[in-house]
């Protein structure tokens, strides 16, 4: 039995009760069926009654010293309050107010009426701001949100599952209180359709930026509850969504002109939202039972299912998907490439979902709207617009093809050595063979998938392409997004690696794979992004000092000096690099047999990427530049080390950059 509430907690419990049960019971009357429609006049009267209720929430707490010596007079025994709910507590701990005051509010967030719903979601945020300070009546409250979520899950799904068994093993509430509250929920006759789940999610999202925001300690408390229950959603029929209280409001075109795939997508989306934020890097770092996250992983593919029933919805909740898709990918990448099983199964879903932008064109094109008169300004719209939507794509492409990169190249080197767990099996999506050299069958699947991918975009590009080679167009891609850039970059190090686990085979596939490790090696990538800043060392600067990629930038820059110095021959002498690619390029098209006369003559023009373009410089001289750069860079960071004005220890930095001095000064 819980003990009894302190007076302080008890005044206030019962104040809010009071306030919710004498303001917006009476108009919560039961409905034949979900979704509740309103009139416009009873859509206006329940919209006064919430947003007083919010407001007088909101001024209590600006005004709380008051209102405490106004309460003194209450009873601590508690029989002053009375609560509208029938349910037994002795001693008085509060849990009846929580379960009067969520059922009266969730009961809301089922009406057909976007913004009842979200004056009814604002009153729950108001709430849990005001039992903030009292941490185990704030975590109950937190539950009843979870169970209410459970309850509405197993309302659309209409299935047998209980939400009491699924919660009673390690949440706060008691298996016999969760029962208590679905109890009310049924004597009041409230019906929580799939509805009142997108509008929970969201405000659990804004109860956690709160929490971020106010850095409160019960940030990690809620994170943690919240994965548990996210975990234990019922997902394989999550999704069955498409019928049921969805196209009763849709029916209504006041409040509502949504189909039931639209509102498929905005429920995933309000989830992805949500399960993003728990996901936040910055927040994971020395948190305990990260193993939670993992569990994760599985559940990934599940919530993208409705990715594919919406090509015919409104293309931007589309795209918002796909980017919050990505977004959790991404932030899961550290517990994805744990394990081989977890590694196979993002590529998949990456295959799956995002083959549109994973073959994307990597040189930009913007495609000038037909039927327009050159100076029109309707012209000028649509390429405006078209603009707009191409950086979006290529957001999104940039995630993509980042994520997929890394998996492959992961699961392609690694080496079984106990850093990354095995629990795949051979299936028919896998290669049929193994490769000799590899481990298991998983390095197959990764060499495969980049060999497959890598094909496919540079012959694409080669017949295409006459400006740039195919690294230099890669890397303008990711050059408009810092963090980017510095990623993809740190992971294509890795390049050469697979080139030498493959060094002696001769498949066609594996040819493939020698080509990307050699297009993309690290020491060439390191001249063309110099290349691409210009020889500017200031913006080396600018990035080794930001706050958001310095860290990246720096790590990568100290990781790239390091093989400069390895292959010391290659960076001053680009044409090495070149002779190995159209070495390798020739035996590609040998051993595949291209009968293509135009695909070959396009490859033999522009050496497929080998620097030979009127905009890649000769070699000697893009030695020349990118030692003066470097040269600068180092005078300019030792300058700022001597000021003090340096954010962090640069030695080790400036050790690398002395080596490279060293050997340019060796000839």
């Amino acid at each position: 039995m819980p003990p009894p509430l302190p007076a302080k907690q008890k005044r206030k419990l019962a104040r809010l009760c009071d306030l919710v049960s004498s303001s917006l019971l009476l108009h919560l009357e039961p409905a034949p069926s979900p979704p509740r429609q309103l009139t416009r006049e009873g859509e206006r009267h329940l919209l006064l009654a919430l947003s007083t209720v919010n407001k007088t929430i909101r001024r209590w707490d600006q005004e709380e010293a008051a209102c405490e010596l106004v309460q003194e007079t209450l009873s601590d025994s508690g029989e002053v309050h009375s609560c509208c709910l029938l349910l037994e507590e002795h001693p008085y701990d509060g849990f009846g107010c929580l379960v009067n005051m969520v059922s009266v509010l969730v009961g809301f967030l089922d009406f057909c009426s976007d913004y009842v719903k979200h004056a009814a979601g604002n009153i729950l945020i108001s709430i849990s701001s005001t039992l903030i300070n009292f941490e185990s009546i704030w975590i109950q409250f937190i539950e009843l949100v979870w169970v209410a979520i459970h309850e509405a899950s197993k309302f659309v799904h209409n299935t047998s599952h209980s939400t009491t068994d699924s919660n009673s093993d390690d949440t706060t509430s008691s298996s016999t209180r969760i029962t208590s509250f679905m109890k009310v929920l049924n004597e009041r006759r409230l019906s929580i359709s799939g509805q009142t789940m997108s509008s929970l999610f969201g405000v659990l999202h804004a109860i956690l930026k709160f929490l971020k925001h106010s850095d409160s300690d019960l940030k990690d408390d809620f994170i943690f509850l919240s994965v548990h229950h996210i975990h234990k959603m019922p997902w394989d029929s999550f999704h069955q969504l498409h019928a049921g209280g969805l196209a009763s409001c849709a029916e209504d075109s006041r409040f509502s002109s949504s189909s039931d795939s639209t509102q498929s997508g905005i429920l995933t989306g309000s989830l992805l939202q949500l399960l993003g934020s728990l996901l936040d890097q910055s927040y994971l770092e020395g948190t305990d039972g990260q193993d939670m996250f993992v569990k994760l992983v599985d559940i990934v593919p599940k919530i993208a299912f409705p990715l594919q029933g919406q090509h015919d919805g409104p293309k931007s909740l589309y795209h918002y998907l796909k980017h919050k898709v990505l977004m959790v990918m991404m932030r899961l990448k550290p517990y994805i490439q744990q394990d081989c099983s977890h590694i196979v199964s993002c590529l998949k879903l990456l295959r799956h979902y995002f083959e549109d932008l994973l073959h994307e064109p990597i040189s930009q094109h913007i495609a000038k709207p037909e039927n327009c008169l050159e100076g029109s300004p309707f012209l000028l719209d649509m390429v405006d617009l078209v603009e707009s939507q191409d950086k979006s794509t290529r957001h999104l492409q940039r995630q993509a093809i980042y994520l997929f990169l890394s998996c492959s190249i992961c699961l392609s080197y690694h080496r079984n050595d106990g850093a990354l767990q095995c629990l795949c099996k051979r299936d028919e999506y896998l290669l049929d063979h193994k490769v000799q050299g590899c481990s298991n069958h998983c390095n197959c699947f990764g060499l495969s998938q980049i060999s497959d991918w890598f094909q496919k975009c540079y012959l694409n590009w080669s017949l295409d392409s006459n400006s740039s080679s195919f690294a230099l167009s890669f890397l303008e891609l990711y050059m408009e997004e810092d963090d980017m850039l510095f990623s993809i970059l740190l992971q294509l190090l890795d390049a050469p690696l697979i080139y030498l686990k493959i060094s002696n085979l001769e498949t066609t596939e594996l040819v493939g794979v020698k080509l990307f490790s050699s297009i993309f090696d690290p020491v060439h990538l390191f001249h063309l992004l110099l290349l691409l800043l210009h020889y500017d060392h200031m913006v080396l600067v600018d990035y080794l000092i930001s706050k958001d990629v310095g860290v990246h930038c720096a790590q990568y820059l100290l990781r790239c000096l390091r093989l400069v110095s390895q292959s010391w021959h290659a960076f001053v002498d680009e044409s090495v690099y070149s002779r190995k690619i159209e070495k390798l390029d020739c035996k590609r098209q040998r051993i595949s047999g291209d009968k293509d006369s135009d695909r070959a003559s396009a490859s033999k023009q522009y050496k497929n990427g080998s620097g030979c373009d009127k905009e890649v410089k000769d070699s000697q001289k893009l030695f020349l530049d990118a030692k003066e750069c470097l040269y600068s860079l180092k005078r300019t960071v030792e300058d700022l080390q001597k000021k003090d004005l340096f954010p962090y220890n640069p030695k080790p930095l400036l050790r690398s950059l002395a080596r490279f001095q060293e050997l340019c000064e060796q000839g």
